[in-house]
């Protein structure tokens, strides 16, 4: 029987600001969600997208699995597991 750990992350926008390259001005929403956890992506690179994928590349590289993510107001709650 496998056994896990598990692991919850809250990420803010500021989080997500941190992680650009470089600051961005004037970025169209290219991904907005609802307080249901629907979440609709605009076409094309989009800066803010990527530093989502920067910040869950770190926890991933740190040998965890992500499970799900729950988007709220200002905040992304990603749901982490990783075997015993």
């Amino acid at each position: 029987m496998d056994r896990w750990r598990h692991r919850i992350t809250i990420h803010t926008t500021a989080d997500v600001l941190g992680v650009l390259p470089e600051p961005v001005e004037d970025v169209p929403p290219a991904m907005f969600c609802d307080d249901e956890g629907v979440c609709y992506f605009d076409t094309g690179p989009n800066p803010l997208t990527q530093a989502i994928e920067r910040l869950l590349d770190k926890v991933g590289e740190e040998g965890w699995e992500l499970v799900q993510v729950l988007f709220r107001p200002e905040q992304m709650i990603c749901f982490w597991k990783q075997p015993r």
